[in-house]
């Protein structure tokens, strides 16, 4: 075999379909060499044979040393489930604080935040953006907490809810007084502080409470690993997840979709030019995204007709001719739009949703042994005498 493989060649050595390794260029899993007239992407065959031992392709799949072995999330092609129970059955009948009892496995109950994180809010530099103030808040919760070193499963699970707490009212920092409503049921406050329905909130948050092994998550279960306490595990998964493609991918595909309303058929045929849009593709939703299904449908039908029309033509065009699955970024980029929120609502939504699954895993990391995580490096520099 050559040094350089088509796009369906790709396909055939993974054992996948074309449309997943666009999902992976769209993730930058997999990266083209170069697109070529009549061709399209060439990817370096070294490039895909890494891939192929570390993922689920026809020669790669293997169970590794590296395979680190969860009962809380399962995903799938078009499937979420939490310790057994569809998204699709949470989703709209249990409330956030049930959804993340579900995932700890450990009720618990926050306190209020007090004055020293409105101290620390105000003292915040004008326009610091949303992920700062949420790591401050974090913080600030764990400098409170005088057991914030019991590696408990009941001291973790304390840390996430009086995490979120504080993040919560970080996202309302600046909001008039009493604008937060019951603190004790995080929809209510944040679609307080956003204003939107607590109903649609709640289901968004039910939504992102975890999705199995993301790259936040995995580095929440190394810090726990290390000896790491629930609030410092917290902060390595918020730092992860302070990313353009991770959490801050919903204001990438709020910016497109933006134009894409304006100019559906314009930016249709950039797409298929160009290649995945912010929004559409994902790794392992090779199907369809359950929670953008799921949001969508409760945020489309009280849309204006521009933005329905929109996303119903980009939906059907690009899974049709491309298998690029909507993905839940781009649902949160529609309910930005949709109600007027500020770029960085649909992060704030995310990010506080996903201490219920980072804390679940937290938790879940206690049992293993400590230190597991070592990353064998492959020394490629120049050697010694």
């Amino acid at each position: 075999m050559s040094g350089e493989l088509s796009t369906a060649q790709v396909a055939d050595y993974l054992g996948v379909k074309t449309q997943t390794v666009y999902a992976y260029v769209s993730r930058g899993v997999l990266a083209p060499l170069r697109r070529d007239p009549g061709v399209g992407s060439v990817f370096a065959l070294a490039d895909v044979q890494a891939l192929g031992r570390g993922r689920s392709g026809r020669r790669g799949a293997r169970a590794t040393s590296d395979d680190v072995r969860t009962a809380i999330t399962q995903v799938g092609p078009g499937g979420l489930a939490y310790r057994g129970h569809d998204v699709r059955g949470l989703a709209g009948a249990s409330t956030f604080e049930e959804v993340r009892d579900l995932l700890t496995g450990v009720p618990a109950a926050a306190g209020p935040p007090d004055a020293v994180l409105d101290a620390v809010m105000a003292a915040l530099p004008p326009g610091a953006r949303l992920l700062d103030r949420l790591k401050h808040a974090v913080l600030v919760a764990g400098a409170e907490d005088l057991g914030r070193h019991d590696r408990s499963p009941e001291a973790f699970a304390t840390a996430g809810a009086r995490s979120l707490s504080a993040m919560v009212a970080a996202v309302g920092a600046g909001t008039p007084a009493g604008a937060g409503g019951d603190r004790e049921r995080t929809a209510v406050a944040l679609a307080a502080y956003l204003g939107l329905p607590a109903d649609l909130v709640d289901l968004a948050l039910v939504l992102l409470a975890d999705h199995d092994l993301a790259v936040s998550t995995t580095a929440v279960r190394v810090a726990v690993s290390a000896g790491a306490d629930g609030y410092s595990a917290l902060l390595a998964g918020l730092a992860a997840a302070d990313s353009p493609q991770h959490v801050g991918a919903s204001v990438q595909a709020l910016d497109w979709l933006r134009g894409a309303v304006e100019d559906p058929r314009g930016a249709l045929a950039a797409a298929l030019a160009d290649g995945p849009p912010p929004g559409f593709g994902h790794v392992v939703y090779t199907e369809v995204d359950p929670r953008a299904q799921l949001l969508l449908d409760r945020v489309l039908p009280e849309a204006g007709d521009d933005l329905r029309e929109a996303v119903s033509l980009l939906e059907s065009e690009l899974a049709e001719r491309r298998g690029w699955v909507l993905s839940v970024d781009l649902a949160l980029a529609a309910l930005m739009l949709a109600h007027d929120l500020p770029r960085d609502a649909g992060s704030a939504i995310f990010a506080c949703a996903r201490t219920a699954g980072w804390t679940a895993h937290a938790i879940e990391e206690l049992a293993e042994p400590g230190m597991r995580f070592r990353l064998r490096g492959v020394y490629t520099g120049p050697r010694a005498g």
